[in-house]
């Protein structure tokens, strides 16, 4: 591969990444337009270059973000199947990558739920799969994303387990996303629950004294 090659490769996936963050902030029509211009950026990213395979990553993640934005299941079970296709692609060229095997897990999770399929069709144990692959390359990257369909399986203690592996690695969303997870519903109500989101608070808290003592030193 040529030097100018390899430098056009990152001008593209650069802005590949800037379209989809304008996409992101647009709506309806114009953002539609704007990933689809995005694609195409990274459709043209060369296979030879060192980032081919982030950029396969980035490729799936627009993807899976604009099918978070369709309202019709038709539309987002396509996308979520495009951006599932991408993932995988992504592991190919790179088994071990880390962003598509948790976000890989993500696309499919969505797919299954989409498509309201029941908790034991292979779409979730595909997308538990690829949680624990990524659990294996860092722990605590789809930990929480683990107690999203443990709660949903209402595996209550596999679920509490997994939130606290999540929280003690602090790879958690924050307070106000978990309470508000739709995934967490059937363990909302858990004795536990309550315990866990205090532990968390008191967490938060002691990072922010901590944060405050060093700042002073």
């Amino acid at each position: 591969m040529s030097i100018h090659s390899y430098f056009m490769s990152g001008s593209i996936l650069k802005k590949a990444q800037q379209l989809t963050l304008k996409a992101r902030e647009a709506k309806g029509e114009e953002a539609d337009l704007l990933f689809q211009q995005a694609y195409s950026r990274y459709a043209a990213v060369s296979e030879s270059y060192s980032q081919y395979a982030d950029a396969l990553h980035y490729w799936g993640l627009a993807l899976l973000q604009q099918a978070e934005t369709k309202s019709s299941a038709v539309d987002a079970i396509k996308i979520y199947e495009e951006a599932n296709e991408k993932f995988s692609f992504c592991k190919t060229v790179a088994p071990n990558h880390l962003g598509a095997s948790v976000d890989g897990g993500v696309a499919l999770l969505n797919l299954a739920k989409c498509k309201q399929l029941s908790l034991d069709d292979e779409l979730y144990k595909k997308a538990k799969e690829s949680f624990e692959f990524a659990e294996r390359i860092q722990l605590g990257s789809a930990s929480y994303n683990l107690a999203c369909i443990y709660a949903l399986q209402n595996k209550s203690d596999d679920c509490l387990k997994a939130l606290e592996n999540a929280r003690d690695l602090g790879l958690i969303p924050n307070e106000d996303n978990i309470i508000n997870d739709v995934d967490l519903k059937n363990i909302k109500g858990m004795p536990w629950f309550a315990d866990y989101m205090q532990s968390f608070r008191a967490d938060l808290e002691e990072e922010e004294l901590d944060k405050e003592i060093d700042d002073k030193v």
